[in-house]
């Protein structure tokens, strides 16, 4: 018997192989068709199965469930420490259809067997695709920036100091700053990084050390003490020693080299000039006691040369002096000061005429007010007015201080009446006006108080505020010969005149009763609470006083003719303020 022929076995094989070729190709196209528009089975999307759902199922799904919010916070490592920020302070917020649209990819990529591979992986054991998100750069750099600028260090530059009598070096060091473009390219390039540097740059001074080491050594070379030599025109000679440390403040140390320091050389020469420099003295009158202002025996005082320091020739002198190191001794330039009035320019007391006077009352003035009006009132007493010259108010009086002699009163400041020394010398100021413009002088400057001070009632709108040094009673003496201010303090009325006296000038001045234009109610009072007084204790601090508008002339007669001119006044409506006593309401306290 023959047996069987080959050739019918392999037909067979080959129609069962191509029958399950086929099959799997009916199989597939038909998972390709029921998947076409479907995630695969078994794909999880940050835990989520969204197997067999739409794209757009599965973002509802994901969106609903709310897990994929929750992303780990990322560790920004800066200058040596991590600072743990949550992905949305980074910008980075999820996006559900960015993700399901991710897990819709599994399957469908890298050919045919890569595709199969990763069905079958999801099939048997799930596929989880990581969440996607998107980053908001605005966020991004602003919280970068923040945490960049918080951990930023300035550069210090290197400076010279002054210790131990030396010139010392302190050494510069670096500062820091941080790339935020570098960590926000990072984390946009990778959104899903669990950490993220924030690259740290060295920033150097702009001033090193070494630029000063040598400046500082050539500056402690010139240390030395310096000797100024103050030879007074009559001959005594008075010194002023610098020590080295003085000397060292009148240098600037630089890196371009060493330069004086003019401020301070301008300085300690004012300090010599104080110390040393003599006023001349013009002169003046003196005369014996009277009980009246009207009846005074004057003799003349001739003048005395003074002498001071020329500031700008010793400022030239002293500066070069500085660069070298032998040299230990100035002598400074002093000149010769002439009064500016002789005794030949004084009329002879017999012709001196009353010219003008003025008189204001402070009956009721405290202590300290009264005390202040004489003591000011006395700086004034024998003043003498130049041809020509600017009577200056607080030039006559001098420095208004204790140290001058002055006690705290009340006074006018900054809107409010408040405790200040020289409390009361506006009385002097306001006589001594009224004296001056009687006798026609020019104003030059004027300036009346804030409101309607009682003390220079009944003439209202007739005073002169001063207040050192910014507000000054200045008038020109536009008469030929000098004039002379006498002031006189009656106890026993508790009054102030001031008279002017000169040679006659044939002029006459009358003043016209004050015009007030119109007036505006004060406010209502002002309490506040002082926990320094007693429950129900009230203390006065400032008084009521309603505003007002006040015009007055005078109408001035002399050589070149007849003329009028205006004095106008504005007084602001005043409050009264008390403190007072906490309130009962406030057992508490």
């Amino acid at each position: 018997m023959n047996p069987p022929h080959p050739l019918p076995a392999a037909k067979t094989r080959l129609k069962v192989a191509l029958a399950g070729v086929l099959g799997i190709a009916v199989l597939l196209g038909g998972v390709e068709l029921y998947f076409g528009s479907r995630i695969f089975p078994g794909v999880m999307a940050d835990g989520v199965a969204v197997g067999r759902m739409t794209v757009e199922e599965a973002a509802a799904q994901i969106a609903a469930r709310g897990k994929i919010a929750h992303r780990p916070p990322v560790a920004v490592q800066a200058a040596g420490r991590s600072y743990t920020l949550s992905a949305a302070e980074l910008g980075w917020r999820a996006d559900a259809l960015a993700t399901a649209q991710a897990a819709f990819r599994i399957g469908r990529e890298g050919g045919l067997a890569n595709s199969l591979r990763e069905r079958w992986a999801a099939w048997r054991q799930g596929v989880n695709v990581p969440v996607s998100g998107v980053v908001e750069k605005t966020v991004l750099y602003r919280r970068l920036e923040q945490l960049g600028s918080a951990l930023k260090q300035s550069p210090k530059n290197a400076k010279v100091e002054f210790k131990n009598g030396r010139f010392v070096v302190t050494p510069d060091t670096p500062g820091r700053r941080f790339n935020v473009e570098r960590a926000a390219a990072s984390f946009l390039d990778d959104p899903s990084t669990a950490t993220l540097e924030l690259p740290m740059e060295e920033v150097a001074a702009s001033v090193r050390a070494s630029e000063y080491e040598a400046r500082a050594a050539e500056a402690n070379a010139l240390l030395r003490p310096i000797t100024l030599n103050y030879t007074q025109p009559g001959g005594a000679l008075k010194t002023y020693t610098l020590r080295p440390e003085q000397v060292a403040g009148l240098m600037v140390l630089k890196k371009e080299g060493l330069e004086a320091n003019p401020a301070a050389v301008r300085k300690l020469l004012r300090q010599v000039a104080k110390a040393y420099d003599q006023e001349a003295v013009n002169a003046h009158y003196v005369w014996g006691t009277s009980s009246s202002p009207a009846t005074l025996a004057f003799t003349v005082v001739g003048e005395k040369s003074g002498w001071k320091l020329d500031q700008k020739a010793a400022e030239e002198a002293l500066v070069p002096l500085l660069w070298q190191p032998d040299a230990r001794t100035l002598d400074l330039p002093v000149v010769t000061v002439e009064p500016t009035l002789k005794a030949a320019d004084l009329p002879e007391p017999s012709q001196l005429v009353l010219l003008s006077s003025a008189t204001t009352t402070f009956k009721g003035s405290s202590a300290e007010r009264i005390h202040n009006v004489r003591t000011a009132a006395s700086r004034l007493d024998g003043y003498i007015i130049a041809p020509g010259e600017t009577f200056s108010f607080n030039q006559a009086v001098g420095d208004i201080a204790p140290e001058t002699g002055f006690k705290e009163g009340l006074v006018i400041s900054g809107g409010r009446t408040v405790p200040g020394v020289g409390g009361g010398v506006c009385q002097v100021s306001t006589t001594t006006f009224r004296a001056l413009y009687q006798a026609g002088l020019p104003v030059v400057e004027r300036n009346p108080h804030a409101y309607r001070v009682h003390w220079y009632d009944p003439i209202i709108g007739f005073d002169a505020a001063v207040y050192q040094p910014y507000l000054d009673l200045r008038m020109k003496n536009d008469t030929p010969s000098p004039l002379l201010l006498r002031t006189y303090y009656d106890p026993d009325k508790v009054s102030l005149t001031v008279s002017v006296w000169g040679l006659p000038i044939g002029r006459t001045v009358t003043i016209s009763d004050p015009v007030i234009l119109s007036r505006t109610p004060h406010p209502p009072a002002k309490y506040i609470e002082d926990d320094s007084l007693r429950p129900g204790v009230r203390k006065q601090i400032d008084w009521a006083a309603d505003g007002y508008s006040v015009r007055l002339s005078r109408t001035i007669t002399d050589a070149s003719g007849t003329r009028t001119e205006v004095l106008s006044t504005r007084y602001r409506p005043w409050q009264a303020v008390y403190l007072v006593g906490p309130s009962q309401a406030h057992p508490g306290r």
